[in-house]
Parts: C-alpha cells; structure tokens; sequence
C-alpha cells in the first residue's frame, strides 16, 4: 500500500520541486559548529534586562533558527502608562540568524529576526498615592544586525542590536507601556 501511494504521490512531488525525472531523497545533514549549539545570551534595553539560555540549530552554513528561555526584568520608570511602572516575568523566543558571509562559524556579521512572547507582571503607581498590578502578555518582534567571531579558547561570541515593538496582547488590570523598543546584546555560545 505504501508503494502504491508513493508510485501514485512521486510525479506530483517531483513536479512541485522540480526534481528531475528519477526519483531522488536526498537528507540534508547541516555540518556541526566547532562550538556548542547552547549557551547564554544577555540583552539590555533602555527600561531592562534580559538574561536567558540560547540554543540554536544549523539549517545551512549561512543559516540558523535560534531559540531562548529568559527572564525580562524592567524598571520602566514613567516611559508606561503610569508615573512609575516596574517588574518581570520569564518568556521565550524563537528567531532566524544568517551570516552574510554566507560562514556561521566565520568572523563577520549576520542579520535576522526573532518574535518573544513575555508574561509580565508590572506594579505601577501613579499620584495620590494610586498603585496596582498589571498582568500583560506581551509579543516581541524584533529585527536584529551584529557582528559575530570564534575564538580558539572560549567559543562563539555574537553581539548584536536590535529593533522592535512591544505589544501588549492580553492585559489583565489597567494598561501599561508598550512601543518600540531598542536592544543590544551579545550572544556566547561555548
């Protein structure tokens, strides 16, 4: 039965991939980084902090997908909603890296994007004394530029910039700030 849908499936398959008339798998192994595949990364923005656990996996030499599991602690001050907002919450992430040089393992720089989800937890307060807690989820999409080298010692080290937005997509108490958000950071793989 198997060989039978296959027989059936492979012309249609062939034709949507513009594989050549004999039928060809081919598996693509991408080759292992001479460092590790985990490691730590660390962001700052103007209102925070973001330390987290970074792992990364090869789709290509010039290509990574990359995820993280962090912490996102803010002091926002009075750039919220309200005349002082702070707190923190953990969160993930999943994002896209290529080294323009076309050489993950090569000294050079690289670009991409990534999209973090947050669950926050933000006391504020305002005059009068007015105070109070805000639960917020918050989306993360960010595009980023660095510069990444190897070292013979201590591993890969990326440092990048970043360019997003916070999005504040489920709120549960009063609104707080959201908005464009700038970060640096860099990236240790050992």
């Amino acid at each position: 039965m198997k060989k039978t849908l296959l027989r059936i499936a492979a012309p249609f398959i062939m034709a949507l991939t513009g594989a050549c008339s004999s039928p060809q798998f081919t598996t693509i192994t991408p080759a292992p980084a001479p460092y590790g595949n985990f490691g730590v990364e660390v962001q700052a923005y103007p209102a925070g902090v973001i330390p987290g656990i970074h792992a990364r996996y090869r789709l290509t030499n010039a290509d990574a997908i990359t995820f993280r599991i962090a912490a996102n602690i803010t002091e926002r001050g009075d750039w919220g909603e309200h005349e002082d907002e702070s707190g923190d919450g953990w969160g993930g992430g999943v994002g896209w890296r290529r080294a323009h040089s076309g050489d993950l393992d090569a000294d050079g720089w690289w670009y991409g994007a990534r999209v973090d989800l947050w669950d926050l937890s933000i006391d504020w307060s305002d005059p009068g004394p007015r105070t109070g807690r805000t639960d917020v989820l918050v989306a993360q999409p960010t595009i980023e530029l660095g510069y990444g080298w190897t070292t013979k010692s201590a591993g890969r080290f990326e440092l990048g910039a970043g360019i997003g937005a916070e999005i504040n997509v489920d709120t549960t108490g009063e609104d707080v700030g959201e908005g464009t958000i700038f970060l640096v950071g860099l990236t240790w793989l050992p």
